[in-house]
């Protein structure tokens, strides 16, 4: 099946999570607890032309990362989560495992071979990545491998104070990350607007947020300036554990605001 529910798709949990095994055991039945008592019907496909194919008819562009036309990756590396209620698609998300070898994320970067899997042959023209600061310092630090985390999407009247779907489905992308690879990095590239609004950190709930990055594409000359954010093993799973002490609990209605966040 193309979509598969969320218990029927965890698997064995990777064994170097250690005595962390019991947190994921325990918080993925409250994950599919929480969405169905919400009315809320989530799935996950390892199937990234299907993936695609539903984050295309809401509307939003798939993210280079998760494209197989341009940055192809082999099944099983990549997982999707896709929400629904009686209307339609309520939300999208997907991690990607990358592995590095000899190279590092800053070099993958600033050669956009992040994103192509052929970047002179495939990328627009006029078309480079700048990473600098503290972005390029830390990204310079990361070998071996990293989970990209992103196509994030949440139907408008999910969003703001009416859910926390953004911070749940963060958290939900963590836990699997772990159980499927072990301890990893989770890494992304936001613009400016997502920084300067807070919602790296309040919503996604970010351990860094560093500067800076610039990615110039000729079709979005204005869309500029990014900035990259990671979050640790350690601090995925200090968020999994707010989660099941009930903090982060999956929350839809009028103000549906995160005890953790509120309080942070």
């Amino acid at each position: 099946m193309t979509e598969t529910s969320l218990l029927a798709s965890i698997g064995p949990i990777h064994t170097d999570v250690g005595d962390r095994r019991s947190t994921l055991e325990t918080v993925f039945p409250l994950f599919d607890r929480d969405f169905r008592e919400a009315g809320l019907d989530l799935q996950v496909t390892t199937d990234f032309e299907h993936f695609n194919g539903v984050v295309r008819s809401v509307g939003k562009f798939v993210p280079n990362a998760f494209d197989l036309k341009l940055k192809p990756f082999r099944r099983g590396d990549a997982v999707g989560f896709i929400v629904r209620d009686e209307a339609g698609v309520v939300a999208t998300y997907a991690v990607r495992l990358y592995r590095f070898g000899v190279t590092t994320l800053a070099d993958h970067l600033a050669t956009l071979s992040l994103f192509y899997a052929n970047p002179a042959e495939q990328m627009a023209r006029g078309e480079r990545l700048i990473i600098e600061g503290d972005a390029d310092r830390y990204a310079s630090t990361i070998e071996d491998s990293v989970v990209w985390v992103g196509a994030m999407w949440v139907r408008p009247d999910y969003r703001g104070r009416v859910s926390n779907l953004p911070t749940v489905l963060g958290v939900l992308g963590g836990s699997m990350i772990h159980a499927k690879w072990g301890p990893q990095t989770t890494v992304s590239i936001v613009e400016r607007g997502i920084v300067d609004h807070g919602v790296a950190k309040k919503r996604y709930r970010s351990q860094y947020v560093l500067d800076r990055i610039r990615w110039f594409r000729p079709h979005i000359p204005d869309r500029t300036e990014m900035f990259m954010i990671a979050k640790e093993s350690a601090v995925t799973f200090e968020q999994i554990d707010e989660l099941i002490g009930g903090a982060t609990r999956l929350r839809v209605g009028e103000l549906a605001v995160d005890k953790a966040v509120a309080s942070a």
